[in-house]
């Protein structure tokens, strides 16, 4: 593969399961009195509150690549960790902000080339939720950006590039309880 296709990376394919930690609710404050104006008149008070807590999950993700990654590496999977902070808007949405690191192990000699890839992926996702309560199934979509890390080694020579590239998002996922979620979502960058 020559170095000027190796930056045409094509779509990893990412099947993750996720465990979470949910941050402590806050308990409700007394409401203050509206602070008065020069003139004597109550100014508005305006609060951003939502009555859902938005949320901050941990995760780890086995990683499958696709395509040439895929015969570059000799079809070994890689694995990825991540955190997001999602934000419940109630009925059927959600968003989130998405980050992650993916690595994939050291493929075999591939025309006397061996290749290793790496990514950071930035992503902000929004959630389609398809039924309601504790367990549910959601959809996600999402666009963001993607850092690659391509190294190939030669004969002994290391030739490493790095690559920002767009990533599209799509995929379902299970919520299973509170703090145990099942996500597949195909991303293509």
């Amino acid at each position: 593969m020559s170095p000027a296709s190796a930056l045409q990376l094509l779509p990893p394919v990412f099947l993750c399961a996720s465990l979470a930690g949910q941050e402590a609710p806050q308990e409700p404050k007394e409401p203050k009195a509206p602070a008065e104006n020069q003139e004597g008149k109550p100014r508005p008070c305006r609060r951003w509150h939502s009555a859902r807590p938005a949320t901050f999950w941990v995760y780890a993700q086995g990683v499958w690549p696709s395509r040439e990654l895929r015969k570059d590496l000799e079809g070994r999977t890689g694995y990825g960790l991540g955190v997001q902070w999602v934000h419940d808007h109630g009925d059927w949405h959600a968003s989130r902000t998405r980050l992650e690191w993916n690595t994939f192990p050291e493929g075999g000699d591939v025309a006397g080339t061996r290749t290793y890839a790496k990514n950071y992926t930035l992503s902000f996702d929004h959630l389609f939720k398809l039924n309601k309560g504790p367990s549910h199934a959601y959809l996600v979509a999402g666009l963001g950006g993607a850092r690659w890390a391509l190294e190939h080694t030669t004969a002994g020579l290391r030739d490493s590039q790095w690559s920002t590239k767009l990533a599209v998002t799509g995929g379902v996922g299970l919520q299973l309880a509170e703090r145990v979620n099942l996500e597949a979502r195909y991303v293509v960058s």
